[in-house]
């Protein structure tokens, strides 16, 4: 082994909807959480642009009543999306999901340099694992952005599972994981077994978080104020933001005790209510009946019952709240493991993997620089290293042509639920003589109806003249461990790679640009 130092530092991160964390591997092998300057252990996700500075964490968020048009929040609802369908402006500058999560990441990445005392080249950064494959390199692109070499997006339930399995490899154990953020929701079944940790299912919300059981009590105030004043005080920006507050923070205090009051001042005049915990539950139930509807979903997927299950393992600080514990206590009727942290579970996965995907790369180099008490921590006895293998959460399709029905369908590729990386490949036949081109349409989802998936990419390749019907077209889909697709596609002797569209914000030619409008603001 050469005992040069190592030069490459990499971190976990989770970049959360409403707050983020950061993990390192110390020089003992163990994850740590990395503090931000303003020593907490999480980061609220709010950026507060003011001029040319960016504003992240505390500071944004407390500022949020004073100055709402200058700050950004759950920011991460909306990655994938073209700067058409979201964007934000500030200075003149418009920004994408990808580029304002880069301002979070950059925030995070110094501030673990600060603490670290040298910089900070590679990460892990987890998403949800029900993200699709645009959501996915929206983040992948954010990271880079950010100054970042990212290593691997891995999925926040496989994340806790590495952080909740690392010291109980010899406990071969199934595990569900409930991941209640404030922003997205997932469930899945991890298995751990000897050195290896297997994702067996998983299904999900992405659109599901704390944040809608905050604007139950947002609007509940809301309806109240303009039953007795006849204003709606969310028309206001600044009052939105207020009552917001107001509302996150009467939710917490309703997870300890049985009531609490809010009152909300708006244009001079106010109401007061008396919240309590039971009419709040009433109230948000159908938002907990759709968490235990996906529960039994993803059993279903897994063709599991819950008896073969061992623990669950809670995470999201929405696992905090009284009814959303009672409700996957009941459900499962399975022992709830409470020796992680809900808030840091993630960030300390990600910090593992970030370690796992270093050392593989040294074992493929050659050149060993962590030290061997650290690699140590992540190997058995024969040296191997911990072994984690996710699955696909959706499915990736081809549109083609149904003679016999007269209509198009999808031909599911790579099933949802399939190991990665996976590498498919198939051959189709033309739909009719002498076709010119070959038109390759592919999609992610779950039904045959092409219009019910959503369109990732479309491939032209031209064809050699007078080929009769039935001429063969051979497709290969790549699918890595980031879950981010690549399809080729190959007829007679010529080979086309289909440009996958994702509808994130920024083009390739674009990145460049974005990054070093970056490199001008002052984030802290």
């Amino acid at each position: 082994m050469s005992d040069k130092p190592l030069n490459r530092k990499a971190i976990g991160i989770d970049l959360g909807t409403t707050f983020c964390a950061v993990a390192h591997i110390d020089a003992y092998g163990k994850p740590q959480i990395i503090p931000n300057t303003e020593n907490e252990r999480i980061t609220p996700s709010v950026i507060l642009f003011d001029g040319t500075n960016a504003v992240v964490g505390t500071i944004a968020k407390q500022n949020a009543v004073a100055e709402p048009d200058k700050i950004v929040d759950f920011v991460k609802r909306e990655m994938g999306k073209s700067k058409s369908q979201f964007s934000r402006t500030f200075g003149g500058k418009v920004y994408s999901a990808e580029e304002l999560s880069a301002i979070i990441l950059r925030k995070l990445k110094g501030d673990a340099e600060k603490y670290l005392g040298e910089p900070v080249t590679d990460a892990v950064i987890t998403v949800p694992a029900y993200f699709n494959d645009a959501e996915r390199m929206a983040t992948l692109v954010a990271g880079q952005l950010a100054g970042l070499k990212v290593l691997q997006i891995i999925n926040e339930p496989t994340s806790a599972a590495l952080a909740y399995g690392l010291d109980k490899l010899d406990q071969d154990q199934t595990v569900f994981v409930f991941d209640l953020g404030g922003g997205t929701f997932d469930v899945t079944i991890m298995r751990i077994e000897g050195m290896h940790i297997r994702m067996l299912a998983s299904n999900g919300d992405h659109r599901l978080g704390g944040k809608d059981w905050d604007d139950i009590i947002v609007n509940w105030v809301a309806e109240e104020f303009d039953k007795q004043h006849g204003e709606n005080p969310l028309l206001d920006l600044q009052s939105y933001q207020d009552l917001y507050n107001r509302a996150l923070t009467a939710k917490v205090q309703l997870s300890t005790r049985a009531r609490t009051t809010l009152v909300h001042n708006y244009n001079g005049r106010s109401v007061k209510i008396d919240l309590t915990r039971e009419m709040f539950e009433e109230r948000s139930r159908h938002l907990l009946e759709k968490t235990k509807a996906i529960c039994e979903i993803v059993m279903q997927e897994a063709n599991m019952q819950w008896e073969q299950i061992d623990r669950v393992l809670l995470t999201g600080g929405m696992t905090r709240v009284p009814s959303v514990r009672q409700m996957i206590t009941e459900l499962s009727g399975r022992p709830t493991a409470d020796d992680v942290s809900p808030d840091e579970a993630v960030a300390m996965g990600a910090a593992i993997q970030a370690m796992l995907s270093m050392l593989r790369q040294e074992d493929e180099s050659g050149t060993h620089t962590i030290a061997q008490e650290v690699r140590d921590q992540f190997s058995a006895a024969d040296g191997s290293l911990i072994k984690v293998t996710n699955i696909t959460t959706h499915t990736l399709g081809v549109v083609l042509w149904d003679d016999d029905k007269v209509e198009e369908y999808v031909f599911p590729m790579i099933a949802k639920m399939t190991p990665v990386p996976a590498d498919m490949k198939n051959s189709f036949g033309t739909a009719k003589a002498n076709m010119k081109n070959a038109i390759v349409r592919v999609v992610e989802g779950e039904s045959t109806v092409p219009g019910e998936c959503t369109p990732l990419g479309i491939c032209d390749i031209e064809l050699p003249p007078f080929l009769p019907k039935g001429s063969p077209v051979e497709l290969t889909y790549r699918y890595n461990e980031n879950q981010v697709l690549e399809v080729v596609v190959e007829a007679y002797g010529r080979t086309s790679r289909v440009s996958i569209s994702r509808n994130t914000g920024l083009a390739e030619n674009e990145i460049g640009i974005a990054t070093a409008d970056l490199s001008s603001l002052t984030i802290t």
